[in-house]
């Protein structure tokens, strides 16, 4: 990193816990990274066995992210909060080099509470005009309070959410700490993907959450519970709500995930929200 950027933070957190397995070295896993364990890739073949598109699913989500940062970059966003980011494949781009294709000057905070991603991805994740936070996303105000020193809060931003709100219980209101950062800004892009659950018969998620739990308790959704508690009220960068390998593919034929759909979304929030439903409005309306 490059210190006249910005500095990282490190939690004061009990560091990686053995040989356990962890949300973000268990996501590289499924999507055939490097940075995994053995206990990691138990998880993984645990899980495949009963969804065995899950792999395709979780690949689907991860290049459905430079698409929808792209697509907020073209529109004007410069600055970007990653949160949950998890950790960087080698040969995969990252948000920053994907907003600076658009934007050469962009900034990007990335924060991850998995002490996997301090270890192995703030060297990957980190440089000039980016941070790397140790830190839970669901506490706001630390992260603000940190991320500020690289991030204008009077500026438009880029919010990356993806594949991290399904591990929020609804007692902890996870559309409401979404919600809170959107508000913290005038205005921006929230890139944003959850699993589905409403595929699955009962028995199929109960035996996956069964298996997952050995890493951490996670809480995929129907879709209208998604969009609901989420992007109610935000306007939706076409094509909307879909699975992540149909949101603007780079490629005409999607992934074949069967049942284990993540599905994907940008939506517009403050200004550029205002802006979205103006554009929308007939000529000549009030």
């Amino acid at each position: 990193m490059d210190s006249r950027s910005a500095t990282p933070v490190t939690s004061t957190g009990p560091g990686i816990p053995g040989d356990a397995p962890s949300i973000a070295r268990v996501y590289d896993a499924v999507t055939k990274g490097k940075d995994n364990r053995a206990s990691d890739r138990d998880v993984v073949k645990a899980m495949t066995a009963i969804a065995p598109e899950l792999p395709e699913a979780a690949r689907a989500n991860l290049e459905f992210v430079p698409r929808g940062v792209e697509a907020a970059s073209e529109l004007g966003v410069a600055q970007w909060l990653n949160l949950g980011c998890g950790l960087p494949q080698v040969g995969e781009e990252t948000t920053l080099e994907t907003a600076r294709r658009i934007h050469p000057g962009a900034r990007v905070a990335y924060v991850d509470n998995d002490p996997s991603v301090a270890v192995f991805g703030r060297a990957l994740l980190a440089g000039e005009g980016a941070m790397a936070l140790e830190a839970d996303a669901r506490d706001v105000n630390t992260v603000l309070a940190h991320v500020r020193r690289l991030l204008d809060l009077r500026e438009r931003v880029g919010i990356v959410v993806t594949a991290l709100a399904h591990f929020w219980p609804d007692e902890q209101k996870p559309g409401d700490i979404l919600h809170r950062y959107m508000a913290a800004f005038p205005g921006g892009y929230l890139v944003f993907s959850h699993a589905r659950s409403d595929l699955l018969t009962a028995d199929e998620l109960d035996r996956l959450l069964t298996v997952y739990k050995r890493t951490a308790d996670i809480y995929p959704r129907p879709l209208n519970t998604i969009r609901s508690m989420f992007l109610d009220g935000l306007p939706l960068l076409e094509p909307g709500l879909v699975e992540a390998s149909t949101w603007r593919p780079a490629e005409p034929i999607a992934r074949d995930v069967g049942k284990a759909h993540f599905v994907a979304a940008v939506a517009a929030f403050g200004s550029c929200a205002e802006e979205a439903v103006k554009e929308k409005q007939p000529e000549g309306a009030a």
